[in-house]
């Protein structure tokens, strides 16, 4: 009878057990299933890679950025893949370290969407590898057109004193052509030639410098050229004696008359518009801005000095970084100096803050270099630029 009862009591054990995993079974498989739905449903695209570098999960955001539904993709391996996705992909994976990737892809509907890549480090050898996929599109279209909109701004304030400077010239044509309309004198009519010739030169250097300044600049092709360093910064000063809202400084230009540098002249031209008008407002009226360069293993190093407050190595840190501003709210974007260091690196360049001046306790200098050139090599081969540099 004890045995019966010992039988009985372990198949009635056994049974709640049963009873018992089932229900944890439906729980694990149900949570499985909320916890697929939410990778699924997140807002940025997820895949797994597996070990030997199939799919094993392409959640819906990916599904919809790249076009390739979930079913058509998992299970096959990365470089089975349409383009670009194996080597964007495929670099990812190759980060060991797990670092942050950007890259310009070309999405589903054709055009060319920003990304970010995470990609997670593995567990073991052979292990699972997750990548996360931010598009950051949106980001990038707004910081082009907040850069675009800086560049209308520079040009904009510049409006008043460009009026003038090409209303006077206008103003000197209109009157020796009238005068020559009353005269048949030869001395007269040469001389009158001579003064309509330069007042019109007057307006095509104007004109020509606000062409240059209003150039899209950033993101297009590198016009590469050898420019004179002198001249460019003096258009920049010319550009911004136009501004009559402008703080008043004075500028000296003590860079070599001879020194070229490889570089895009009309992106260079901003690059010294900017920097020499927050060189101008820094200095408050403490001495000059003073620009100068010397020659150093093939590249030119160029110094803007100004002799104002330092700043604090927080700010000489984030100076370049988009959005950070000292000014006062209204008064600066933010972007002035991160689209110099993005037109800086496009020409292979390189740009730093120093604070204060050297040998100096007071200051701020922007440091920048760039490749040295040549006016007899027409830099028109990748061979030309690297010789250059």
């Amino acid at each position: 009878m004890a045995t019966g009862i010992n039988v009985n009591a372990v198949l009635g054990l056994a049974a709640l057990m049963l009873i018992a995993l089932c229900f944890l079974s439906a729980a694990l498989l149900r949570q499985r299933k909320e916890f697929q739905q939410a990778l699924n449903d997140l807002p940025t695209g997820l895949c797994v890679i597996s070990g030997d570098e199939r799919v094993l999960n392409w959640n819906s955001q990916m599904a919809s950025f790249s076009g390739l539904a979930s079913n058509e993709v998992q299970g096959r391996r990365l470089s089975m893949l349409p383009a670009p996705w194996p080597d964007a992909l495929g670099e990812a994976l190759a980060e060991k370290d797990g670092r942050v990737i950007k890259q310009a892809l070309d999405g589903s509907d054709g055009d060319k969407r920003w990304v970010i890549l995470h990609s997670s480090q593995p567990l073991r050898d052979g292990s699972l590898r997750q990548i996360v996929v931010e598009d950051i599109t949106d980001y990038e279209r707004l910081h082009d057109e907040l850069e675009h909109k800086e560049r209308l701004a520079s040009i904009g304030r510049l409006a008043a004193g460009v009026a003038h400077e090409i209303g006077n010239p206008v103003t000197g044509i209109a009157c020796v052509a009238q005068n020559l309309a009353d005269s048949a004198d030869a001395a007269e009519l040469e001389q009158g030639t001579s003064e309509i010739l330069k007042q019109t030169e007057r307006i095509t250097r104007t004109v020509g410098a606000l062409m240059q300044l209003s150039h899209p600049g950033s993101g297009s092709e590198i016009d590469y050229a050898a420019c004179n360093l002198a001249d460019c910064v003096d258009e920049a000063v010319h550009l911004l004696s136009l501004d009559r809202e402008s703080t008043s400084a004075e500028f000296e230009n003590d860079c070599d008359r001879e020194q070229l540098v490889l570089a895009d002249n009309q992106l260079l031209l901003q690059v010294f518009l900017n920097l020499l008008d927050n060189a101008q407002t820094a200095a408050a009226g403490e001495g000059p801005v003073r620009v100068h360069a010397a020659l150093e293993d093939g590249q030119v190093r160029i110094c803007v000095d100004n002799l104002g407050d330092t700043v604090s190595q927080e700010v000489v840190d984030q100076a370049f970084e988009p959005f950070f501003t000292t000014k006062d709210v209204g008064e600066g974007t933010g972007l002035g100096l991160a689209l110099v260091r993005r037109m800086i690196e496009d020409m292979s360049g390189q740009i730093s803050l120093i604070s204060p001046l050297p040998s100096e306790t007071l200051g701020v200098r922007a440091e920048l270099t760039l490749p040295t050139a040549k006016y007899e090599i027409g830099y028109t081969t990748e061979a030309d630029l690297n010789e250059s540099r």
